[in-house]
């Protein structure tokens, strides 16, 4: 029996900022740096803070021209002042306020990578899945793929398919009455994409521009993927995903 080829695509948002520690990662920080402070030797600020002081203490002693030039001197003390002063005046990068619980914006869980999920329908039902394109004649399926994240998501999305080759594979048959002498059902490649960030040091967030069978879309962590998902497009997601952890 002959199947249809259908090119499917797990875009994924990567992390933006870095996740915070959990407390054994805390605890292992805090000793590191304590043997780090007890095993180093002096840095050069520190040598410079003690001339300082051997400096302060040869005052009322004999002047010499060490002394005499103390006055022209900047000391480690000042070059301190002078950092906490700069530091008061630096602004950090701002980071996007965007509510976990927002599944439609793209800066979600910027801690972790998520990925896009689309409501699509077929017939009269609708299913939650990755972004898929079934492939034409004289397309590779990489073009395929590509098409199918332009198809679902519109031009307003910059990404990247990774390599020619699929990461993950499965396939189920079409219901009977929709079975014919050219197709018993279809076969699914999976490919990996990144969404590309070319807008500068900051992301922007995306509405998605959905393609005509598309009625919704989510970006999702793993775990919701997994959940979302039907049974043969999760279990070949589980053997291609690592955990977020």
């Amino acid at each position: 029996p002959a199947w249809d080829l259908f090119a499917v695509v797990c875009l994924e948002r990567p992390p933006v900022i870095v996740p915070p520690l959990s407390k054994m990662e805390t605890d292992m920080l805090n000793l590191l740096k304590e043997k780090e402070f007890e095993n180093s030797f002096m840095s050069d600020h520190e040598m410079r803070h003690m001339r300082d002081l051997e400096r302060a203490q040869k005052k009322g002693k004999e002047p010499t021209d060490e002394v005499l030039d103390e006055s022209a001197m900047i000391t480690a003390l000042d070059m301190e002042d002078k950092w906490k002063t700069e530091a008061e005046t630096f602004t950090p990068a701002s980071i996007p306020e965007v509510e976990a619980d927002n599944k439609k914006s793209m800066l979600r869980c910027l801690d972790r990578p998520v990925r896009l999920c689309v409501n699509t329908k077929f017939g009269d039902n609708t299913y939650w899945g990755l972004p898929e394109a079934k492939r034409i004649d004289g397309e590779s399926m990489r073009q395929t793929a590509e098409r199918a994240v332009q198809e679902t998501c519109g031009d307003r999305l910059n990404f990247k398919i990774l390599g020619n080759a699929p990461l993950s594979f499965y396939k189920k048959k079409y219901p009977k009455k929709y079975q014919t002498e050219s197709a018993v059902g279809a076969k699914f490649f999976i490919f990996k994409g990144y969404v590309i960030n070319r807008d500068g040091a900051l992301w922007q967030d995306v509405s998605l521009k959905l393609g005509e069978n598309c009625v919704d879309y989510n970006w999702l962590t793993y775990e919701e993927l997994l959940d979302r998902t039907e049974h043969k497009e999760s279990r070949a997601l589980y053997n291609m995903l690592h955990t977020d952890d």
